[in-house]
């Protein structure tokens, strides 16, 4: 191990036992071991070696030098270091970490509020109660754990976004998802900053093969979906792609000029999930292909995920907003025309 490598880690495993041991982010990179690893590591040709050395560094750390390290490694990820390096790594600890802070989290429940569940009025009260039995000396280390959680999230989005092996990690990890919907988006007693953009990339689709059919002019067409946020998302990409082939696809409706990441939209289709159809008839009409849900939850036939594109005026038509733009720069969320489908294909899609 070169002598930069080895004076970085045994400073940063020296103890930690009162806040003071821990450096404010801006004094951490200007710790001497820390510029000298951080420089070495920018070196050509260096920089994977260097996330090397900290994968295997990083589970013996404190969490908010663990964190703060993380954070440097983002930035040789964002300089085209590659991403799969340290994901796991962090996969693991953020497992871990917010494992160890959820007996804190909970939902705020009103005291008067006689609608809400028992169970959930209880989850409340029982966070606030282990918060309050956490001696007063000691408080600084759920606050130190629950500061590192949240810089952690900020490489893991960096690297969750630019390689679709760590995306695929992230949304498999059951343990890690069951804590991370409820602790980002329903957790009033400890809430964090940045949690709830890992859950928002958590959600995005990346289907290679989606199919599209269209029932009223029994066409369709493939497309591949790349870092779609939900299905509004898709709706307005697919919706593009439909107005463009509208002729191949024998489109009788105007379809509305859009642009991809605009602020609001509204659908030119009634979407549908696949099971909508059996035996080439139409048996629910009301098995809509929900807006908010991921690309992953739609229901697949053949193997492929399926939406249907009923072109009528009849039914519900929604509207939406602020679903559409990209949550951080490596996301790139793209939909692309691959091919149309045969019509024994589109067929075979409505059984």
């Amino acid at each position: 191990m070169p002598a930069s490598d080895a004076a970085f880690a045994a400073a940063l495993r020296a103890p930690v036992t009162m806040p003071e041991d821990l450096d404010p982010l801006e004094q951490f990179f200007q710790r001497p071991e820390v510029s000298a690893f951080h420089a070495r590591a920018r070196d050509a040709g260096q920089a994977d070696a260097s996330l090397r050395t900290c994968a295997a560094l990083l589970p013996s750390l404190h969490p908010g030098r663990a964190a703060a390290v993380a954070l440097m490694c983002g930035s040789l990820v964002e300089d085209g270091a590659d991403p799969a390096i340290l994901f796991p790594v962090l996969l693991g600890l953020l497992r871990q970490w917010l494992h160890t802070l959820s007996p804190y989290c909970a939902q705020e429940v009103e005291d008067d509020d006689d609608e809400v569940e028992e169970v959930d009025r209880q989850a409340w009260l029982d966070a606030r109660s282990r918060m309050a039995d956490v001696p007063a000396d000691r408080r600084w280390e759920v606050e130190a754990l629950h500061q590192a959680a949240d810089l952690l999230v900020l490489p893991m989005m960096t690297m969750a976004l630019r390689d679709r092996g760590n995306h695929a990690a992230l949304v498999s990890d059951a343990e890690l998802m069951s804590l991370l919907h409820p602790m980002a988006t329903s957790n009033d007693s400890l809430p964090f900053e940045n949690l709830h953009y890992l859950w928002l990339a958590s959600q995005l689709g990346y289907e290679d093969e989606l199919v599209v059919v269209l029932p009223a002019s029994m066409t369709g067409f493939v497309a591949r979906a790349h870092a779609v946020n939900n299905n509004f998302h898709a709706f307005t990409l697919l919706q593009i792609i439909i107005g463009e082939h509208a002729r191949s696809l024998d489109v009788q409706r105007e379809i509305a000029a859009r642009e991809p990441d605009q602020d609001g939209d509204t659908a030119d289709f009634q979407w549908l999930q696949a099971d909508a159809y059996a035996n080439g008839e139409l048996v629910n009409a009301m098995r809509f292909a929900w807006g908010e849900a991921s690309l992953r939850h739609n229901v697949s036939r053949h193997g492929k995920r399926v939406l249907i594109a009923l072109e009528t005026d009849e039914g519900m038509k929604r509207n939406w907003s602020g679903f559409n733009g990209a949550m951080h720069e490596a996301q790139q969320p793209s939909m692309t025309f691959t091919r149309h489908l045969t019509p024994e294909e589109v067929a075979s899609y409505l059984v």
